[in-house]
């Protein structure tokens, strides 16, 4: 292993993204999906810088993973962008974020296969595949990279286009479009210095990695700049919007606090709207008839929760009564809480341990503990 000054830096930078991503992850938040995605953004970043000290400390000779996945992750990295600026736009929702990473499949599945038909080749009798699994490798390295090329900046677009919209329609406080315009254009100029170092590999054949000194040290400063970036603006951007819903919910009338406040306890109690796994504060909004950010406002002011928090809270609730009730001892703690609007297990036994210090099961077993005569 060669762990020179430019290895180390690559290191350092790597393990910061590495740390602030996932912090991001599981960092409480009011949108929690817009944390996600610049956690999947940075996340994809550290990859690739651990993927840079695999060749620059010479750790390639021993770590093969990055050779068998490469150009995989990086498909990814236009879209967790473009879902980043597009959850500042919290009305309407992004619904299934998740296709916008399908993309991401055609090279995970064309490396599996390849891992897979190397094995069959290697230990059948006389090479049961009638070719070289080299031939795949050979092929999908000539389309991996300008086709993640491609799909970065085309995401990239969007994600201009998208500020571009968000600024028109005034939907950003300055904080926002500040943090917003700078990661564009850091962004911008990385997608520039990638199309134009493989460009110039074609126009000047030139190969054998030398050609990638260049963007792989900016990716290093990138890291390190979105890492500390992306930290301290996300601070800066909630205070500001709590600053700025606090501003708004000053302007309201007691009247109307009491009047939003009383038909969202019925609209929970009475309705049971958070029954609905694809509930949404606009959707809530609308059904008791008031604007989003003014029941944002009154969640955030009066009641001192979040939306999902919120929401969750009656879910818990409704779960804990289901538990205690003979008649749904058929269903598993799983389906009680899908049941109860639930949608992911995950989200569940967070929800759960936050509202009651307690896990689902240590609950349930805590219950049948009393009962005991």
């Amino acid at each position: 292993m060669k762990l020179d000054v430019f290895s180390l830096l690559v290191l350092l930078g790597a393990l910061q993204a590495l740390f602030f991503g996932v912090y991001l992850l599981f960092a409480k938040s009011e949108n929690r999906f817009q944390n996600r995605m610049l956690a999947f953004f940075i996340l994809i970043l550290s990859y690739n810088g651990f993927e840079t000290l695999n060749w620059s400390s010479e750790l390639g000779k021993y770590l093969f993973i990055f050779d068998i996945f490469p150009f995989v992750l990086v498909f990814a990295i236009g879209p967790s962008l473009y879902l980043y600026v597009r959850s500042f736009r919290k009305v309407p929702p992004v619904t299934k974020p998740w296709k916008h990473f399908l993309l991401m499949l055609v090279p995970f599945t064309n490396r599996f296969l390849l891992v897979i038909g190397y094995f069959v080749w290697k230990f059948t009798p006389n090479h049961f595949l009638l070719f070289q699994p080299a031939w795949l490798d050979k092929y999908y390295a000539t389309i991996a990279e300008p086709a993640s090329i491609l799909s970065s900046c085309t995401y990239y677009l969007f994600a201009v286009l998208e500020l571009r919209r968000q600024r028109k329609e005034s939907l950003l406080i300055p904080e926002e479009y500040r943090w917003l315009k700078m990661l564009l254009a850091v962004m911008g100029f990385f997608n520039t210095l990638w199309l134009g170092t493989y460009l110039y590999a074609h126009i000047f054949n030139v190969w054998g990695g030398e050609q990638y000194y260049v963007i792989e040290t900016f990716l290093v400063i990138f890291i390190y700049w979105v890492g500390f970036m992306g930290y301290h603006r996300t601070k800066i951007i909630y205070v500001a919007q709590q600053k700025k819903t606090q501003s708004y919910f000053d302007n309201l009338s007691k009247e109307d606090v009491d009047r939003v406040d009383a038909a969202l306890r019925k609209a929970m109690a009475e309705d049971r709207l958070y029954l609905q796994q694809d509930i949404s504060i606009q959707g809530v909004a609308e059904h008791i008839g008031t604007s989003a950010k003014t029941l944002s406002a009154v969640l955030n002011q009066r009641v001192g929760k979040g939306f999902n928090e919120y929401v969750n809270g009656w879910r818990v609730e409704a779960v804990k009564e289901m538990m205690l009730d003979p008649t749904h001892a058929h269903l598993t703690i799983t389906g009680m809480a899908f049941e109860c609007g639930f949608n992911s297990q995950p989200t569940f036994q967070r929800a759960f341990k936050a509202a009651t210090g307690q896990t689902p099961r240590e609950f349930m077993q805590g219950t049948s503990i009393q009962k005991q005569p």
